[in-house]
């Protein structure tokens, strides 16, 4: 039998500002990921096997199901411009 795994989109603000602080210090910044749902866009920081982050209270989860049925752009760290 076929074992379906679930990840969860999760998003935090907490967790984005943990990050920006980090690499401020590199002269980079945090951008959190998007995935498609439906018709619309929503904003996550991490993909998980858990639908919690014990570091962020404020997680939410923004969708969940088998990864590869979600259309998603991953998170990631660019340079800031000055």
């Amino acid at each position: 039998r076929l074992e379906i795994m679930v990840k969860y989109f999760l998003y935090s603000d907490e967790q984005i500002k943990e990050k920006n602080k980090v690499l401020a210090q590199t002269g980079k910044k945090f951008e959190p990921g998007f995935v498609t749902i439906g018709n619309r866009r929503e904003k996550f920081t991490q993909i998980s096997d858990k639908p919690t982050m014990q570091r962020f209270v404020d997680t939410r989860i923004v969708a969940s199901g088998e990864e590869n049925n979600f259309t998603y752009s991953m998170p990631k760290s660019v340079s800031k411009r000055g």
